[in-house]
């Protein structure tokens, strides 16, 4: 019996009109076979298609319709499919990913301003907007602009035969177009939770866009890696197979010069032999105009303001009445008003609003931030109880305002919107005077970890040592190690994997290199050994660096599977460090012990183990994770100290999440809204 492909390729050549007797034939020939009768699912989706495959003879699929045997033979076909892909099951890493997305899309939608206004808004087809190849000879003036009926879902859209799951969506700041590519997002995971051959919907942000080289496929797998935890050979083959349906928000973040090239690498994305099914990008509908390029997409819409009427019927609806009075008095006010960012904003600060004051600004930027201050004011003032400030002093509002425009300021120059407390890196610093006390606080803990090191001395024993040859080379190769990434950016260690090929080769050349290394200090150094002595402790120190090496080598770092609480990476940096450290002083003592134990005697191999272990275990805990950590701890203390952020920062961004300022999903927090984050980065840093 044939399988589900093969029915697929044939229903595939059915609805593009290329089908043939023979396709018919070896239907009926699958059903003879004892292909599945009976089905209790009487509507199935196939492709752009719902076809009912219970009610009457005929079966209609596109321009095409089937009658008596042949419209059976397909019905039937269409019960064995979709048997088959019921009876999918979904592989686990595919799960988690979806079960991740499910949990950012409900916790942003459940954290959205745009919910205080649940209007369903008018969506406005503007096909000329977007290049599709079937029609590239059709100039783009001949093409018609289209309302859409308001009770359309934006899922309702996206499935239209002519867009078939390829959409641009587009809208004024604070039309909603992020709401509704959640709103989208939100369906389509339900869609993907019922049918394990439907790619997983993924939401990125265009902003994390840095390298105008990378093309859109090795971004997308790189964004996988960072934001979800996927491995990057699972996230390559998910791209190269079709596995995702990605959700692009945030072109319009993107510095200017840069977004017309990202659309030409999105074009490229969706020419490749890897092109997804289905792609849904977000701009704003004026930065999008002046491309010189259009996306090679299958349709756009852009999302309309609201009318009076909806205005009005709204603010009845909550009891704002006087609102509306105020209003109908200002024929611009109103018509900002009819933004249902604005709208939201509008209901949540009347008490802070102090209308009289407001109406009588001249310009409408002045109104927009003065309706912006009333409003963090009223969710600040709010009564409100706070799970993280309990029983805690809660800082004033002037300093968290001072706080959230330092933040504003470092995303808006870095062109991003979410942030993760481990991401503070040594630009956040302002001043060189700043950036010096960075550097000196981090060498002078790079000479702390090098004391012990000059300290060792061989004059502990009364046999020779190999001690004044180990001591230099270690602290030298600490000292190296830490002081080369002054300044750099921060790096955490969160999960640790164990690779024998790197390993050995680390062995390899560790060992020539302690070898070279103990043989110059044996025979320069004025040492009364024999030279069989010499070449012994040469060996050994070849020994112990090259296993140093060796451990150091097989281990590498990889991002963990998804923040679940702030500053995580940390954390796990830290836990890394200690385990990493430990292991590698065990290993390095042990070896020691053994080996010159044998020569020397037991009692002074335990303590050259004791000594040698305790400086490499610390040296393995600061490369695997404990730099990270210095770095960070460094940093987040010369910021504290000059104001720019609280001691506790995860209890300051929950505080403001809790006062819907900020919006948090994990240990990711970004601006409620994109206007928000700007309204704060405009202002100036003033104590």
């Amino acid at each position: 019996m044939a399988d589900s492909n093969h029915i697929s390729r044939i229903l595939d050549r059915i609805i593009s009109s290329n089908c043939t007797e023979a396709d018919i034939e070896n239907l009926r020939q699958i059903l003879n076979a004892g292909a599945l009768r009976g089905s209790s699912q009487s509507l199935v989706q196939l492709g752009k298609y719902n076809i009912n495959i219970s009610e009457g003879r005929d079966i209609q699929i596109g321009d095409h319709t089937y009658y008596g045997a042949d419209a059976e033979a397909i019905k039937e076909a269409l019960r064995l499919v979709l048997q088959e892909r019921q009876k999918a099951k979904r592989p686990r890493n595919e799960k988690v990913l979806l079960f991740a997305v499910k949990e950012e899309v409900v916790a942003r939608l459940k954290q959205s301003l745009h919910n205080a206004v649940l209007i369903n808004l008018c969506k406005e087809a503007q096909p000329e907007q977007v290049k599709r190849a079937w029609n590239s000879d059709i100039k783009i003036g001949d093409s018609k602009r289209e309302s859409t009926s308001n009770e359309q879902s934006i899922l309702e859209v996206f499935n239209q035969e002519e867009i078939a799951g390829k959409l641009l969506i587009l809208g004024n700041p604070g039309a909603g177009k992020t709401t509704a590519m959640l709103d989208l997002a939100k369906a389509l995971v339900a869609r993907a939770e019922e049918d394990a051959d439907y790619p997983i919907p993924v939401l990125f942000n265009l902003s994390t866009w840095k390298n105008d080289k990378q093309s859109i496929r090795e971004w997308v797998i790189e964004e996988l890696k960072s934001k979800y935890g996927v491995r990057k050979d699972i996230a390559a083959n998910w791209v190269s197979d079709a596995k995702l349906l990605p959700m692009l928000d945030g072109l319009d973040e993107l510095k200017s010069v840069r977004q017309e090239h990202c659309v030409r690498k999105i074009n490229e994305f969706l020419q490749s032999d890897y092109r997804p099914e289905s792609l849904v990008v977000c701009s704003r509908q004026e930065e999008y105009g002046n491309y010189g390029i259009k996306l090679q997409l299958h349709g756009a819409i852009c999302l309309r303001d609201l009318n009076e009427r909806q205005v009005r019927d709204y603010l009845l609806q909550v009891s704002r009445r006087d609102l509306w009075e105020v209003l109908q008095q200002d024929e611009t006010l109103l018509k900002l008003m009819q933004t249902p960012f604005w709208l939201s904003v509008l209901v949540l600060s009347e008490q802070e609003l102090q209308v009289r004051d407001w109406l009588v600004l001249g310009s409408t930027k002045q109104r927009l931030e003065w309706l912006l201050d009333a409003y963090v004011r009223r969710m600040l003032e709010r009564e409100l109880r706070s799970w993280a400030y309990e029983k805690l002093k809660i800082p004033s509002n002037r300093l968290i305002h001072y706080w959230l425009v330092f933040l504003a300021q470092k995303l808006q120059r870095a062109s991003e919107t979410e942030f993760l407390i481990e991401e503070i890196q040594p630009s956040w610093l302002i001043t060189s005077r700043q950036k010096k006390i960075y550097k000196w606080i981090f060498e002078f803990v790079s000479l702390l970890f090098g004391l012990p090191f000059i300290f060792l001395d061989g004059s502990l024993y009364s046999e020779p040592t190999y001690t004044p040859y180990y001591k230099p080379m270690l602290n030298l190769n600490l000292r190296i190690r830490l002081s080369r990434r002054v300044g750099n950016d921060i790096k955490t260690v969160e999960t640790l994997k164990w690779s024998w090929k790197q390993a050995r080769t680390g062995l390899i050349v560790g060992l020539i290199l302690g070898l070279l290394f103990g043989l110059s200090l044996s025979l320069f150094n004025d040492l009364q050994l024999t030279m069989g002595g010499r070449l012994i402790n040469a060996l050994i120190i070849g020994l112990i660096y090259g296993l140093s090496v060796g451990l150091k080598s097989g281990i590498s770092s990889s991002s963990i599977e998804t923040k679940i609480i702030p500053n995580q990476g940390i954390w796990k940096s830290a836990a890394n460090a200690c385990i990493n450290g430990l292991i590698n002083g065990l290993i390095i003592g042990l070896i020691i012990s053994v080996i010159v134990g044998l020569s020397y005697g037991l009692n002074f191999g335990l303590i050259s183990g004791l000594i040698f272990g305790l400086p490499s275990g610390a040296i393995s805990g600061l490369i695997g994770g404990g730099q990270a950590c210095i770095q960070h701890f460094t940093l987040r203390l010369i910021l504290y100290h000059n104001g720019y952020i609280p001691w506790n920062y995860a209890r300051f961004l929950d505080y403001c999440t809790d006062r819907l300022l900020l919006q948090r999903v994990g240990g990711r927090y970004r601006f409620i809204h994109r206007l928000i984050q700007e309204h704060f980065a405009a202002m100036p840093l003033e104590k």
